[in-house]
């Protein structure tokens, strides 16, 4: 649509956007007038641009504070039970750990899933309450309880509001203490693991871990990433029994209470709920593991997944353990290399190269040598490309001296989000449940940030040198053989496997070598 003026609007428009004009500069010019007369004449103001020089400098980072642990009341029940109080009265919740130094290294090698599967029944079922009751009690206590277990440790952890800290005592003692491993729970337990097992299968992030876990570990209970589906058939309510028996212990356990309570009345809760007359000691089961052999040799295992769009890389050897004095200079060297998105491998291989969404490295130090291991998911026809880097960067922090910056950043990330964590009480329950299973020293956590920051780059070189060991690397890939095998082969000898994790001559599928 238009619209037309005609010439006597136009003119009268015209008229006033002159009027107005002519009035804003005649008052305009009174006000200068009048300002020359009263105000004497001063220097030209100061430019915004040099008033806000501070914007060109980024704020300074300030020093980690020390963190300073509440008081912990440590003693020991008459069965050997180890427990350990920390009062917290901000806010009205018990969080309540119990750590027992057993996991599936104690397993029998033909029912591997024995000790997950013990925890994971626990509160299905007791002699007093069913799985119903257990979680209807729990709910109404307004708070949590569950239990896992891994290679070194079974662990269960329950909360509730502190005004039903001794009801929150009474279901996780009888939980703990007295299961029942009803065997129509087992059964739906055992059901649901075989799915999920079949569904890992299709998982390349599962497949990636199991081949470099068993080619790392060898014959060591840490080479387990999960049961074969036939032990985990095999597994009956007289396996869990006989297990629960002999390795749920309080002798060889230990229990941690961060919260707001009253420590005279709590100390007598505990004593009813897990002292020797309802939870006698018993003997300890030491395992006879057999050590993670010895590498030899760069080493490429892939495992052929026909048709996937995408390769995982999984690239390290065995590392360390969680006592091993230079833990935190290597806590430091791989916060540098791939701990964060802002760490070398996220920089180079995502922000520069764009092969991948994220590259990370990761160390497990736990109970014996863990694994060191950098990874990332990458398009298929970058491959090889992008191992090249993951091998460029793992040489720069062996040889090269790290910048003060990358240092202090790291350092910084380290210290503030570890004592970020202790903030809340699960996170300090847990740190001190650490502590107590790992047999680290009584001052760990007061003198972590201390150890962090004493860290220097030449530790740093000498720590990556020492555990980031290239001559002897076991590269794991999973991916379509058919389109990557051939380019593999020129980093080192490649060995095949399929998804079953059985060993193969030639790939499967239908794509041609090398396309």
């Amino acid at each position: 649509m238009q619209f037309k003026l005609n010439r006597e609007v136009v003119l009268t428009l015209a008229a006033l956007v002159v009027t107005s004009q002519t009035n804003f500069a005649l008052a305009s010019a009174a006000a200068k007038s009048t300002a020359v007369k009263a105000v004497p004449k001063v220097a030209a103001p100061v430019s915004s641009a040099d008033t806000e020089t501070w914007r060109k400098n980024p704020p300074q980072t300030p020093a980690p504070r020390p963190f300073k642990l509440p008081t912990v009341s440590s003693y020991k029940l008459d069965n050997g039970l180890t427990v350990e109080l920390l009062e917290d009265h901000r806010v009205p919740f018990v969080t309540v750990e119990l750590g027992i130094k057993a996991g599936s290294a104690l397993e029998p090698r033909d029912l591997l899933g024995l000790s997950s599967m013990t925890a994971s029944m626990l509160s299905e079922g007791t002699k007093k309450l069913k799985s119903k009751d257990i979680a209807e009690e729990v709910d109404f206590i307004g708070g949590g309880l569950r239990a896992s277990a891994d290679a070194d440790f079974t662990i269960v952890v329950a909360s509730s509001l502190s005004k039903y800290s001794d009801r929150l005592f009474n279901i996780m003692s009888d939980v703990v203490l007295n299961p029942s491993f009803p065997e129509d729970e087992l059964k739906l337990k055992k059901t649901n693991l075989l799915q999920e097992l079949i569904m890992k299968r299709s998982e390349p992030d599962f497949l990636v871990s199991e081949r470099f876990a068993k080619v790392v570990y060898g014959e060591h209970p840490y080479s387990v990433v999960a049961p074969e589906p036939e032990t985990v058939e095999r597994i009956s309510k007289a396996d869990l029994e006989k297990y629960h028996a002999a390795q749920y212990v309080p002798n060889n356990a230990v229990l941690i209470v961060v919260g707001d309570f009253d420590k005279t009345k709590l100390e007598a809760t505990i004593k009813n709920s897990f002292g020797s007359s309802v939870w006698p000691s018993g003997s300890i089961e030491t395992a006879k593991i057999q050590a993670a052999p010895k590498l030899n040799g760069k080493h490429i295992y892939l495992v052929d997944r026909p048709g996937s769009v995408q390769s995982t890389l999984r690239i390290g050897n065995l590392g360390l353990n969680k006592t091993n004095p230079d833990f935190f200079p290597m806590l430091v060297a791989n916060q540098i290399l791939g701990g964060a998105s802002h760490s070398r491998l996220f920089t180079n291989i995502r922000e520069n190269k764009g092969y991948t969404y994220g590259a990370y490295s990761g160390f497990s130090a736990r109970k014996d040598p863990g694994s060191f291991a950098a990874s990332a998911d990458v398009r298929t026809e970058v491959t090889t490309p992008s191992l090249q880097e993951f091998i460029y960067e793992l040489e720069k922090i062996r040889n090269l001296k790290v910048e003060d910056k990358e240092m202090a950043d790291a350092k910084n990330y380290l210290t503030g989000s570890f004592q970020l964590g202790l903030e809340t009480q699960a996170g300090l329950a847990q740190r001190l449940l650490e502590v107590q299973l790992y047999d680290l020293p009584a001052n760990y956590l007061e003198t972590y940030t201390d150890k962090v920051m004493t860290v220097n780059p030449d530790d740093v070189r000498r720590v990556a040198r020492k555990y980031i060991d290239l001559d002897n690397m076991v590269i794991t890939v999973v991916g379509d053989a058919n389109k990557i095998k051939r380019e593999l082969e020129l980093f080192a000898p490649v060995d095949l496997y399929d998804t079953q994790g059985k060993p193969m001559k030639e790939a499967t599928g239908t794509s041609k070598p090398g396309a």
